[in-house]
């Protein structure tokens, strides 16, 4: 009997918890491209631009994707459709494009789980080289928040975008 109220107390501990937690999060990491501006925003202003360095895409080589729209215009979708669990299935909408500084887009997040989210690439001049700095804002449902206190959001996102932004340093200066 004193296990099962041992178990009834963790289990209302993590519920309590993850209701404190919240359930937004905001993750986001810059790197330094040694390029001008100009030929970093190329990389970056359309969605078309956007898949050659996204570290999602590449995870399946067989990965169906559709573009709608007038790529790098507000608008403008792609959507993806892969069996590999990391990628999933979902849609990618830009929903401003500020001239080479700023690409905002909503991502929608069919498979694995369903979910919105914001995604911005922002890019400025700093000294002889551009700062990149990709931020996505979305949110986790209660009681999976949970997750936000062990830093797995973090960790997951670091190791993504910290890929994806390299690889866009190496097409950009390469």
């Amino acid at each position: 009997m004193l296990a099962l109220y041992i178990i009834g107390g963790l289990i209302a501990l993590i519920l309590i918890v993850a209701a404190i937690a919240g359930t937004r999060w905001n993750y986001e990491k810059s790197i330094s491209i040694n390029m001008p501006l100009q030929k970093v925003w190329d990389n970056v202003k359309t969605l078309g631009a956007l898949n050659k360095w996204n570290p999602w895409v590449e995870k399946d080589p067989n990965i169906k994707i559709e573009f709608s729209g007038e790529d790098g215009n507000p608008g403008a979708q792609y959507s993806w459709e892969s069996n590999v669990k990391e990628v999933g299935a979902g849609s990618q909408t830009i929903v401003a494009a500020s001239d080479k500084s700023e690409l905002a887009t909503r991502v929608d997040f069919i498979r694995p789980f369903k979910g919105t989210g914001e995604a911005y690439i922002q890019i400025r001049a700093e000294g002889g080289a551009t700062k990149v700095t990709w931020r996505m804002v979305s949110s986790t449902p209660y009681p999976m928040n949970i997750i936000k206190i062990f830093g797995v959001i973090e960790k997951n996102m670091d190791d993504a975008f910290g890929r994806g932004l390299n690889k866009l340093k190496s097409i950009c200066e390469g």
